[in-house]
C-alpha cells in the first residue's frame, strides 16, 4: 500500500451511508467531493460468513466469502480487468480512513461516479428504443471482448460473477464502468463454463426487466451483434445439458420440482430463448 499522511477522519459513519446490502457503502466527503467508501465487515455474522464461505468454496467453486478474502479478491480483480483495459473504479489505496466501525484493512475508498446503470438504461421508456438498442450493441463487443480473454487466457477472475444489469454503468462518451468483484469462481479449467453462467445471468436479468416494447428485440439482437455464436450455444448447453452427468441431473431436478425454475422468466426459460433464435439465425 502506498504511503501517505492523508487521513479521513468522522466521527460517526451513519449521516453517510448509501446502501447496506451485507457491507456497508458510505458516500463520504472527500477533497471537495465525494468517494464511496465500502466496509466489508457489515451486518452479517461471523456465523454467516462462515456457513456462506463454505456453500462457495465446497459446493460452487467460487471464493471465500469472509470479508478480508473479499477485500482482497475484488482488488485482484480490478487490478486485472484494468489491465485488459476495461473501465472500472480508481481506488484511493494511500489514504486511511478513520471511524467508527471501519477497521484498519477491512474497506476500501472507491472514487465517486453518478452515471446510469445499464438495466435502467435499457429500461428507461423517455429514450427510444433504437437508442437504447445502440448502447446494447455497444455493450455486446466489449463484453464479448472480455469473455475472448477470459478463456483464451483461462482467467476465471475476467468473468463476472455477480454480474448483471446492476453491475455496470454507461459513462459520457459511451464508456462502460463495471463494479462488484468481491467474489470470483477459482478454477482455469472451467472458465468456459463460468462464461456461459454470466452470459445467462446478464441476459435473465436484462430479458424480464425490460419493458415489452424492447423485450422481444433483446434476445435477436444478442444473437445478431454478439460476435461468437458458438460461445452463445454453448451458454445455452451449460444449463440444460451440462457435460458433467451430476449437474445435469441436478439442474433436471430443479426444473421438474421448482416451479421458479419453470417460470416464463426462468434462467431455463432464457437459455431455451436464446437456442431456438440461434437456430433462427442458422436457418
Amino acid at each position: 500500500m502506498s504511503q501517505s499522511n492523508e487521513v479521513i477522519r468522522l466521527p460517526d459513519l451513519k449521516p453517510y451511508l448509501l446502501l447496506q446490502n451485507g457491507n456497508y457503502l458510505y458516500k463520504i466527503p472527500f477533497r471537495e467531493g465525494w468517494a464511496v467508501l465500502k466496509v466489508y465487515y457489515g451486518s452479517r455474522s461471523w456465523f454467516s460468513c462462515l456457513a456462506k464461505s463454505f456453500e462457495n468454496v465446497v459446493l460452487a467453486g467460487q471464493t471465500s466469502y469472509l470479508p478480508r478474502t473479499r477485500r482482497r479478491v475484488e482488488a485482484e480483480c480490478m487490478a486485472i480487468w484494468r489491465k485488459h483495459g476495461f473501465r472500472v473504479f480508481g481506488t484511493y489505496p494511500e489514504v486511511r480512513v478513520e471511524a467508527p466501525g471501519c477497521p484498519e484493512g477491512g474497506y476500501m475508498l472507491f472514487e465517486y461516479v453518478e452515471a446510469p446503470k445499464l438495466g435502467d438504461w435499457m429500461k428507461d421508456e423517455s429514450r427510444s428504443v433504437e437508442e437504447r438498442l445502440a448502447v446494447y450493441r455497444a455493450w455486446l463487443l466489449e463484453w464479448s471482448r472480455r469473455h475472448d480473454i477470459a478463456v483464451r487466457e483461462r482467467e476465471p477472475r475476467l468473468a463476472h460473477e455477480n454480474g448483471d444489469g446492476k453491475h455496470v454503468m454507461l459513462l459520457p462518451g459511451g464508456e462502460f464502468l463495471w463494479f462488484d468483484f468481491e467474489m470470483t469462481f477459482r478454477s482455469r479449467r472451467r472458465v468456459a463454463e463460468h462464461v456461459s453462467h454470466e452470459i445467462i445471468q446478464y441476459l435473465w436479468f436484462l430479458w424480464k426487466s425490460v419493458p415489452p416494447g424492447i423485450r422481444e428485440r433483446l434476445i435477436p439482437e444478442t444473437v445478431r451483434h454478439y460476435p461468437q455464436k458458438e460461445r452463445l450455444g454453448r451458454a445455452y448447453e451449460y444449463f440444460w445439458r451440462h457435460p458433467n452427468l451430476l449437474h445435469r441431473f441436478g439442474r433436471a431436478c430443479e426444473r421438474a420440482f421448482k416451479a421458479k425454475a419453470r417460470s416464463p422468466t426462468s434462467k431455463y426459460s432464457v437459455a431455451r430463448l436464446l437456442r431456438e433464435e440461434l437456430e433462427r439465425a442458422k436457418a
